[in-house]
Protein backbone atom coordinates (compact mmCIF):
# COMPACT_ATOMS: atom_id res chain seq x y z
CA UNK A 1 0.00 0.00 0.00
CA UNK A 2 1.52 3.59 -0.84
CA UNK A 3 0.50 6.97 0.10
CA UNK A 4 1.82 10.27 -1.52
CA UNK A 5 3.83 7.60 -3.40
CA UNK A 6 5.91 5.92 0.00
CA UNK A 7 5.17 2.64 1.62
CA UNK A 8 3.97 2.52 4.83
CA UNK A 9 7.38 0.91 5.77
CA UNK A 10 8.80 4.15 3.88
CA UNK A 11 6.67 6.42 6.02
CA UNK A 12 7.63 4.46 9.00
CA UNK A 13 11.42 4.90 8.80
CA UNK A 14 10.68 8.49 7.97
CA UNK A 15 8.58 8.85 11.24
CA UNK A 16 11.42 7.74 13.36
CA UNK A 17 13.03 11.23 12.36
CA UNK A 18 10.38 13.19 11.43
CA UNK A 19 8.32 12.43 15.22
CA UNK A 20 11.03 13.50 16.87
CA UNK A 21 11.60 16.64 14.59
CA UNK A 22 8.45 17.81 15.06
CA UNK A 23 7.94 17.74 18.68
CA UNK A 24 11.10 19.63 19.17
CA UNK A 25 10.04 22.09 16.99
CA UNK A 26 6.71 22.35 18.75
CA UNK A 27 8.23 22.76 22.30
CA UNK A 28 10.76 24.94 21.24
CA UNK A 29 7.64 27.42 19.98
CA UNK A 30 5.99 26.49 23.07
CA UNK A 31 9.02 27.59 25.30
CA UNK A 32 10.52 30.17 22.92
CA UNK A 33 11.29 32.71 26.42
CA UNK A 34 13.73 30.02 27.23
CA UNK A 35 15.06 28.81 23.95
CA UNK A 36 18.46 30.76 24.35
CA UNK A 37 19.72 29.23 27.12
CA UNK A 38 17.78 25.77 26.23
CA UNK A 39 18.97 25.40 22.71
CA UNK A 40 22.63 25.08 22.77
CA UNK A 41 22.11 22.72 25.64
CA UNK A 42 19.63 20.43 23.11
CA UNK A 43 23.03 20.93 20.80
CA UNK A 44 24.93 19.04 22.96
CA UNK A 45 22.51 16.43 24.23
CA UNK A 46 21.82 15.41 20.92
CA UNK A 47 25.60 15.48 19.58
CA UNK A 48 26.12 13.18 22.61
CA UNK A 49 23.44 11.20 22.07
CA UNK A 50 24.13 10.75 18.49
CA UNK A 51 27.90 10.18 18.68
CA UNK A 52 27.19 7.57 21.68
CA UNK A 53 24.69 5.90 19.72
CA UNK A 54 26.99 5.43 16.72
CA UNK A 55 29.79 3.94 18.77
CA UNK A 56 27.63 1.92 20.47
CA UNK A 57 26.66 0.40 17.09
CA UNK A 58 29.76 -0.45 15.99
CA UNK A 59 30.73 -2.69 18.95
CA UNK A 60 27.63 -4.61 19.02
CA UNK A 61 26.05 -7.77 17.95
CA UNK A 62 22.61 -7.39 19.05
CA UNK A 63 21.09 -6.50 16.08
CA UNK A 64 22.07 -5.54 12.54
CA UNK A 65 20.34 -3.44 10.47
CA UNK A 66 19.89 -3.88 6.19
CA UNK A 67 22.10 -2.30 3.70
CA UNK A 68 20.25 1.15 2.80
CA UNK A 69 21.50 4.33 1.05
CA UNK A 70 21.27 6.48 3.46
CA UNK A 71 23.27 4.23 5.70
CA UNK A 72 26.00 6.00 7.90
CA UNK A 73 28.07 4.30 10.46
CA UNK A 74 26.20 0.68 10.11
CA UNK A 75 22.53 2.67 10.89
CA UNK A 76 20.04 4.80 8.30
CA UNK A 77 20.26 8.08 9.16
CA UNK A 78 16.97 8.76 9.54
CA UNK A 79 17.16 6.47 12.54
CA UNK A 80 20.24 7.66 14.39
CA UNK A 81 19.38 11.29 13.54
CA UNK A 82 16.13 10.43 14.87
CA UNK A 83 17.20 9.08 17.96
CA UNK A 84 19.42 11.60 18.69
CA UNK A 85 16.90 14.28 18.36
CA UNK A 86 14.25 11.99 20.70
CA UNK A 87 16.94 10.79 23.35
CA UNK A 88 19.08 14.54 23.26
CA UNK A 89 17.08 17.59 22.45
CA UNK A 90 13.75 16.82 23.01
CA UNK A 91 14.00 16.00 26.86
CA UNK A 92 15.89 19.53 26.92
CA UNK A 93 14.06 21.60 25.26
CA UNK A 94 10.51 20.32 26.83
CA UNK A 95 11.90 20.06 30.63
CA UNK A 96 10.41 17.32 32.73
CA UNK A 97 11.49 14.73 35.40
CA UNK A 98 15.16 12.72 33.73
CA UNK A 99 13.19 9.42 35.10
CA UNK A 100 10.19 9.91 33.43
CA UNK A 101 12.04 10.44 30.35
CA UNK A 102 14.30 7.60 30.81
CA UNK A 103 10.85 5.61 31.31
CA UNK A 104 9.57 6.97 28.27
CA UNK A 105 12.60 6.01 26.08
CA UNK A 106 12.60 2.17 27.52
CA UNK A 107 8.84 2.06 26.68
CA UNK A 108 8.61 3.83 23.20
CA UNK A 109 12.19 1.03 22.03
CA UNK A 110 10.25 -2.28 23.59
CA UNK A 111 6.68 -1.08 21.71
CA UNK A 112 8.41 0.53 18.14
CA UNK A 113 12.02 -0.92 17.69
CA UNK A 114 10.67 -3.90 15.98
CA UNK A 115 8.63 -2.49 13.59
CA UNK A 116 11.97 -0.62 12.14
CA UNK A 117 12.26 -1.68 8.13
CA UNK A 118 15.54 -3.83 8.18
CA UNK A 119 16.19 -4.15 11.16
CA UNK A 120 16.58 -7.90 12.34
CA UNK A 121 17.10 -8.17 16.15
CA UNK A 122 18.97 -11.10 18.17
CA UNK A 123 17.92 -13.40 20.64
CA UNK A 124 19.35 -11.11 23.76
CA UNK A 125 18.93 -7.40 21.36
CA UNK A 126 17.65 -6.30 25.37
CA UNK A 127 20.43 -6.50 26.99
CA UNK A 128 22.09 -4.27 24.18
CA UNK A 129 18.58 -1.94 24.66
CA UNK A 130 19.84 -1.41 28.35
CA UNK A 131 23.22 -0.71 27.27
CA UNK A 132 22.32 1.75 24.69
CA UNK A 133 20.12 3.54 27.63
CA UNK A 134 22.94 3.98 29.79
CA UNK A 135 25.66 5.04 27.44
CA UNK A 136 23.46 7.02 25.47
CA UNK A 137 20.80 8.22 26.98
CA UNK A 138 21.81 8.52 30.40
CA UNK A 139 24.64 10.74 29.42
CA UNK A 140 22.84 13.03 26.79
CA UNK A 141 20.29 13.72 29.59
CA UNK A 142 23.22 14.86 32.05
CA UNK A 143 25.37 17.07 29.83
CA UNK A 144 21.72 18.86 28.62
CA UNK A 145 20.37 19.40 32.43
CA UNK A 146 23.68 20.39 33.62
CA UNK A 147 24.38 22.70 30.62
CA UNK A 148 20.91 24.47 31.03
CA UNK A 149 21.08 25.03 34.72
CA UNK A 150 24.91 25.77 34.64
CA UNK A 151 25.21 23.08 37.59
CA UNK A 152 28.28 20.67 38.51
CA UNK A 153 30.87 22.81 36.23
CA UNK A 154 33.41 19.61 36.06
CA UNK A 155 31.23 17.39 35.05
CA UNK A 156 30.34 19.61 32.53
CA UNK A 157 33.79 20.18 31.49
CA UNK A 158 34.54 16.77 31.49
CA UNK A 159 31.49 14.90 29.92
CA UNK A 160 31.98 17.98 26.74
CA UNK A 161 35.39 16.95 26.37
CA UNK A 162 34.91 13.60 26.03
CA UNK A 163 32.01 14.66 23.28
CA UNK A 164 33.86 16.75 21.20
CA UNK A 165 36.94 14.14 21.33
CA UNK A 166 34.68 11.02 20.53
CA UNK A 167 33.66 13.45 17.60
CA UNK A 168 36.82 14.72 16.03
CA UNK A 169 38.65 12.11 16.55
CA UNK A 170 36.66 8.82 16.60
CA UNK A 171 33.36 9.45 14.28
CA UNK A 172 34.88 11.87 11.85
CA UNK A 173 38.28 9.81 11.45
CA UNK A 174 36.37 6.65 11.43
CA UNK A 175 33.50 8.01 8.58
CA UNK A 176 36.38 9.09 6.26
CA UNK A 177 38.67 6.04 6.71
CA UNK A 178 36.01 4.04 5.79
CA UNK A 179 34.84 5.95 2.90
CA UNK A 180 38.53 5.55 1.83
CA UNK A 181 38.48 1.73 2.11
CA UNK A 182 40.78 2.56 4.87
CA UNK A 183 40.03 1.39 8.98
CA UNK A 184 42.54 1.99 12.12
CA UNK A 185 44.33 -0.78 11.91
CA UNK A 186 45.98 1.79 8.83
CA UNK A 187 46.76 4.62 11.47
CA UNK A 188 49.06 2.19 13.51
CA UNK A 189 50.53 -0.25 10.48
CA UNK A 190 54.05 1.20 10.91
CA UNK A 191 57.62 0.53 11.93
CA UNK A 192 58.22 0.61 15.21
CA UNK A 193 60.24 4.02 14.85
CA UNK A 194 57.34 5.79 12.97
CA UNK A 195 54.77 5.14 15.36
CA UNK A 196 56.92 5.84 18.40
CA UNK A 197 57.67 9.53 16.55
CA UNK A 198 53.62 9.51 15.65
CA UNK A 199 53.02 8.90 19.69
CA UNK A 200 55.12 11.36 20.33
CA UNK A 201 53.74 14.34 18.19
CA UNK A 202 50.16 13.06 19.30
CA UNK A 203 50.98 13.74 23.02
CA UNK A 204 52.58 16.76 21.95
CA UNK A 205 49.73 18.01 20.03
CA UNK A 206 47.16 16.66 22.72
CA UNK A 207 48.75 18.46 26.06
CA UNK A 208 48.19 21.81 25.11
CA UNK A 209 44.52 21.17 24.17
CA UNK A 210 43.75 19.28 26.69
CA UNK A 211 45.28 21.85 29.09
CA UNK A 212 43.16 24.72 27.77
CA UNK A 213 40.37 22.98 28.97
CA UNK A 214 41.42 22.84 32.20
CA UNK A 215 42.09 26.50 32.34
CA UNK A 216 38.57 27.28 31.06
CA UNK A 217 37.03 25.05 33.94
CA UNK A 218 39.29 27.53 36.64
CA UNK A 219 37.38 30.41 34.78
CA UNK A 220 34.18 28.66 35.16
CA UNK A 221 33.21 27.87 31.60
CA UNK A 222 33.74 24.69 29.07
CA UNK A 223 34.93 23.81 25.55
CA UNK A 224 31.46 24.61 24.28
CA UNK A 225 31.22 28.21 22.93
CA UNK A 226 27.97 28.89 24.54
CA UNK A 227 28.82 27.93 28.13
CA UNK A 228 31.86 30.22 28.17
CA UNK A 229 34.24 31.36 31.34
CA UNK A 230 33.16 34.22 33.42
CA UNK A 231 36.02 36.12 32.35
CA UNK A 232 38.56 36.26 30.00
CA UNK A 233 41.26 33.69 30.07
CA UNK A 234 44.75 34.67 29.31
CA UNK A 235 46.79 32.59 31.22
CA UNK A 236 47.98 29.01 30.74
CA UNK A 237 48.04 28.15 26.51
CA UNK A 238 46.11 31.15 25.84
CA UNK A 239 49.55 32.99 26.75
CA UNK A 240 51.09 31.82 23.72
CA UNK A 241 48.25 31.21 21.58
CA UNK A 242 44.89 32.53 21.30
CA UNK A 243 43.00 28.80 19.79
CA UNK A 244 44.95 26.01 21.86
CA UNK A 245 42.00 23.54 21.55
CA UNK A 246 41.45 24.20 17.55
CA UNK A 247 45.16 24.02 16.65
CA UNK A 248 45.58 20.92 18.72
CA UNK A 249 42.74 19.41 17.26
CA UNK A 250 43.25 20.46 13.67
CA UNK A 251 47.02 18.93 14.41
CA UNK A 252 45.69 15.45 15.72
CA UNK A 253 43.45 15.01 12.52
CA UNK A 254 46.34 16.33 10.25
CA UNK A 255 48.37 13.45 12.48
CA UNK A 256 45.64 10.61 11.49
CA UNK A 257 45.39 12.09 7.94
CA UNK A 258 49.17 11.68 7.34
CA UNK A 259 49.46 8.15 9.40
CA UNK A 260 46.74 6.59 7.59
CA UNK A 261 46.76 8.31 4.28
CA UNK A 262 43.44 9.05 3.92
CA UNK A 263 42.59 12.17 1.27
CA UNK A 264 39.22 12.71 3.02
CA UNK A 265 41.07 13.04 6.21
CA UNK A 266 43.41 15.87 4.73
CA UNK A 267 39.95 17.90 2.99
CA UNK A 268 38.68 17.49 6.70
CA UNK A 269 41.82 19.22 7.93
CA UNK A 270 41.95 21.69 5.48
CA UNK A 271 38.16 22.33 5.81
CA UNK A 272 38.54 22.94 9.39
CA UNK A 273 41.53 25.58 9.36
CA UNK A 274 39.21 27.40 6.61
CA UNK A 275 36.06 27.22 8.36
CA UNK A 276 38.15 29.00 11.76
CA UNK A 277 40.27 31.44 9.76
CA UNK A 278 37.51 32.87 7.55
CA UNK A 279 33.98 32.44 9.89
CA UNK A 280 34.76 31.28 13.64
CA UNK A 281 37.17 33.82 13.81
CA UNK A 282 35.20 36.72 12.73
CA UNK A 283 32.61 35.72 15.18
CA UNK A 284 34.48 34.76 18.19
CA UNK A 285 36.53 38.29 17.66
CA UNK A 286 33.42 39.62 18.15
CA UNK A 287 31.48 38.49 20.36
CA UNK A 288 34.83 38.47 22.51
CA UNK A 289 35.33 41.85 22.12
CA UNK A 290 31.51 42.83 23.12
CA UNK A 291 31.81 40.59 25.93
CA UNK A 292 35.08 41.81 27.35
CA UNK A 293 37.38 45.29 26.92
CA UNK A 294 40.73 43.36 27.15
CA UNK A 295 40.16 40.72 24.36
CA UNK A 296 41.50 43.49 22.11
CA UNK A 297 44.75 44.27 23.51
CA UNK A 298 45.43 40.41 24.06
CA UNK A 299 44.66 39.84 20.20
CA UNK A 300 47.21 42.25 19.14
CA UNK A 301 49.73 40.37 20.86
CA UNK A 302 48.34 36.31 20.55
CA UNK A 303 47.46 35.22 17.69
CA UNK A 304 45.24 31.98 16.70
CA UNK A 305 47.67 29.62 15.14
CA UNK A 306 51.16 30.75 15.48
CA UNK A 307 52.32 30.40 19.21
CA UNK A 308 54.57 33.04 21.04
CA UNK A 309 57.85 32.21 22.53
CA UNK A 310 57.35 33.78 25.38
CA UNK A 311 53.68 33.99 27.39
CA UNK A 312 51.55 37.59 26.98
CA UNK A 313 51.16 38.32 30.52
CA UNK A 314 48.89 41.05 31.06
CA UNK A 315 49.17 41.28 35.11
CA UNK A 316 51.87 40.25 37.35
CA UNK A 317 51.80 37.12 39.24
CA UNK A 318 53.48 36.25 42.56
CA UNK A 319 55.22 33.03 43.32
CA UNK A 320 55.72 32.72 47.00
CA UNK A 321 59.03 30.21 47.99
CA UNK A 322 60.32 29.65 51.62
CA UNK A 323 63.90 30.87 51.92
CA UNK A 324 64.54 28.82 55.31
CA UNK A 325 64.32 25.52 53.40
CA UNK A 326 67.22 25.03 51.20
CA UNK A 327 65.50 22.63 48.74
CA UNK A 328 63.03 24.85 48.32
CA UNK A 329 65.22 28.00 48.53
CA UNK A 330 67.11 26.45 45.33
CA UNK A 331 63.71 25.78 43.42
CA UNK A 332 63.14 29.32 43.18
CA UNK A 333 66.96 30.02 42.40
CA UNK A 334 66.19 27.17 39.50
CA UNK A 335 63.12 29.20 38.59
CA UNK A 336 65.18 32.45 38.04
CA UNK A 337 67.58 31.65 35.98
CA UNK A 338 64.85 30.70 33.29
CA UNK A 339 63.75 34.74 33.56
CA UNK A 340 60.28 34.14 34.12
CA UNK A 341 57.71 36.25 32.50
CA UNK A 342 55.63 38.93 34.87
CA UNK A 343 56.54 36.53 37.86
CA UNK A 344 57.59 37.92 40.82
CA UNK A 345 59.22 35.79 43.83
CA UNK A 346 58.72 36.36 46.88
CA UNK A 347 59.72 34.88 50.62
CA UNK A 348 56.77 32.70 51.81
CA UNK A 349 57.81 33.52 55.27
CA UNK A 350 56.63 37.17 54.60
CA UNK A 351 52.98 35.98 53.10
CA UNK A 352 50.50 37.62 55.13
CA UNK A 353 48.76 34.15 55.33
CA UNK A 354 50.05 30.99 56.37
CA UNK A 355 51.22 29.02 53.62
CA UNK A 356 52.27 25.11 53.96
CA UNK A 357 53.88 24.90 50.28
CA UNK A 358 54.93 26.93 47.41
CA UNK A 359 51.91 29.21 46.28
CA UNK A 360 51.33 30.68 42.86
CA UNK A 361 49.05 33.76 42.95
CA UNK A 362 47.32 35.92 40.33
CA UNK A 363 44.56 38.05 40.42
CA UNK A 364 42.20 34.95 39.95
CA UNK A 365 43.22 32.78 42.64
CA UNK A 366 45.85 30.29 43.21
CA UNK A 367 47.67 27.30 43.02
CA UNK A 368 50.04 25.33 45.52
CA UNK A 369 52.80 22.30 45.86
CA UNK A 370 53.77 21.05 42.72
CA UNK A 371 50.97 22.98 40.31
CA UNK A 372 52.68 26.21 41.70
CA UNK A 373 56.24 25.24 40.19
CA UNK A 374 54.25 24.05 37.04
CA UNK A 375 52.55 27.69 36.77
CA UNK A 376 55.48 29.54 37.17
CA UNK A 377 57.47 27.07 34.45
CA UNK A 378 54.50 28.17 32.30
CA UNK A 379 55.65 31.53 32.36
CA UNK A 380 59.12 31.15 30.80
CA UNK A 381 58.99 29.60 26.83
CA UNK A 382 57.13 27.71 25.27
CA UNK A 383 59.20 24.56 25.58
CA UNK A 384 58.96 24.82 29.23
CA UNK A 385 55.41 25.71 29.66
CA UNK A 386 54.54 22.62 27.68
CA UNK A 387 56.08 20.99 30.71
CA UNK A 388 54.54 22.95 32.65
CA UNK A 389 50.94 22.38 31.35
CA UNK A 390 51.66 18.36 31.41
CA UNK A 391 52.49 18.62 35.05
CA UNK A 392 48.66 20.25 35.82
CA UNK A 393 46.95 18.00 34.10
CA UNK A 394 44.27 16.11 35.98
CA UNK A 395 45.98 12.67 37.82
CA UNK A 396 49.45 13.88 36.43
CA UNK A 397 50.02 16.41 38.99
CA UNK A 398 48.48 14.13 41.90
CA UNK A 399 50.83 11.59 40.80
CA UNK A 400 53.89 13.93 40.42
CA UNK A 401 52.80 15.45 43.84
CA UNK A 402 53.73 12.53 45.96
CA UNK A 403 56.52 12.02 44.03
CA UNK A 404 57.81 15.61 45.36
CA UNK A 405 56.21 14.82 48.81
CA UNK A 406 58.42 11.61 48.71
CA UNK A 407 61.51 13.91 47.94
CA UNK A 408 61.56 16.42 50.79
CA UNK A 409 58.76 18.95 48.95
CA UNK A 410 56.24 17.81 51.19
CA UNK A 411 54.21 20.48 53.12
CA UNK A 412 56.03 22.38 55.87
CA UNK A 413 55.68 24.95 58.84
CA UNK A 414 57.93 27.37 58.05
CA UNK A 415 59.81 29.45 60.04
CA UNK A 416 59.31 33.42 61.40
CA UNK A 417 59.72 35.53 58.67
CA UNK A 418 63.41 36.94 57.85
CA UNK A 419 63.60 39.86 55.30
CA UNK A 420 61.89 39.29 52.55
CA UNK A 421 63.17 38.29 49.38
CA UNK A 422 61.82 39.82 46.07
CA UNK A 423 62.34 38.73 42.29
CA UNK A 424 60.41 41.49 40.52
CA UNK A 425 58.63 40.52 37.42
CA UNK A 426 60.26 40.17 34.53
Amino acid sequence: MEILGWTLVAWFSNAVLLVPLVLVLVMAVSRRAELATRAPAAFLASLTAWVSLLLVEQHQQWWEFGPTPTALGGMPMEVSLGWALAWGALPVVAGGPWWAWLVGFAWVDLMAVSMIHGLELGDSWLVGEALLLAVTAVPALVIGRLTVARRCLWARVGLQAALFGATFLWLLPHLALEADGLGWRDVVDHSLPVRSMLLTAAVLLAVPALSAVVELGRAGGTPFPWDPPARLVTTGPYAYVANPMQLGMTGLLALLALSSGSALLWVAVVFAVSFSAVLAERHEHRTLSARWPAYAAYRARVRNWLPRWRPYVPAPTTLWVSETCELCAATGATLDALHPTGLERRAAESSPRPLRRMTWEDGHGTDSGLTAFARALEQTTLVWAWVGWWMRLPGVAQVLQLVADAAGLGPRDLSPARPDVRQGPR
